[in-house]
């Protein structure tokens, strides 16, 4: 299991509603997925976490986004260590 990574459900969700290319999930719980660091759709998952991030600074969001964008964080975190 060391080359999963534990990301929030939330944001992972969102992205896979959208239909865009998403990591396949290794392990699941309640709250987190984990999936392979190796898996080539992160770099997808990546971008649209940083679109998020960056417009949620900016206040181009409505508040009843603030859980999405705050997921997309916690997910870019554990992306990038």
């Amino acid at each position: 299991m060391t080359n999963l990574i534990k990301i929030p459900k939330r944001f992972f969700d969102d992205h896979k509603e959208r239909d865009l290319d998403t990591p396949r999930v290794m392990k699941a719980t309640r709250s987190n997925y984990w999936i392979s660091k190796n898996d080539p759709a992160i770099s997808e998952l990546i971008r649209d976490a940083e679109y998020y991030v960056e417009m949620g600074e900016l206040g181009a969001f409505d508040n009843w986004m603030f859980g999405l964008v705050r997921s997309a964080k916690a997910t870019l975190k554990s992306l990038q260590s």
